[in-house]
């Protein structure tokens, strides 16, 4: 009898501790999948220079980034940047695959698309355009975002 209670409460304890890190697992990979940040990007290419606030959301397998900004090229031209790109994500690890679903211009005006085709990756301009992110969190309000192995942005919660 007694061999009985004690394999009862074993199995009791190995089925308490199973929930206990089946909760953990899923709450850290909802975390991974379901935040939202901010962060500032200067990016130089040829003579154009972007200035541009980037916000990122991701929610489960979908998200959004709108840019913000203004690309300055050959020095004087200015060019307002005002994109929203919607995509769906695929997560493995702190590698985040993106591909662009739907791109608007929100300026409400023509946007130099051979000039933003110079300065920003195809996936902030059109769909079905496929970026690769690596995030990695560093505390509980801000990641960092890498690109071909070079940070890239630094993202916070406000």
């Amino acid at each position: 009898m007694r061999l009985k209670n004690n394999t009862a409460w074993l199995l009791v304890g190995l089925l308490i501790i199973a929930s206990c890190i089946a909760t953990v697992k899923v709450y850290l990979y909802w975390k991974n999948t379901h935040f939202s940040c901010a962060g500032e990007l200067t990016l130089h290419r040829k003579d154009n220079v972007a200035n541009v606030t980037m916000q990122y959301v991701f929610n489960g397998d979908t998200g959004a980034v709108m840019l913000r900004g203004e690309v300055i090229s050959n020095n004087t031209r200015v060019e307002q940047v005002s994109q929203n790109v919607f995509f769906d994500f695929q997560r493995k690890g702190n590698d985040y695959f993106l591909i662009s679903k739907s791109v608007t211009d929100s300026t409400g005006s023509p946007t130099d698309l051979p000039l933003l085709k110079r300065t920003f990756p195809l996936f902030y301009l059109e769909p079905d355009a496929k970026f690769f992110l690596n995030i990695k969190q560093l505390t509980g309000s801000s990641w960092l975002f890498t690109t071909s192995r070079s940070p890239s942005l630094l993202c916070s919660s406000k």
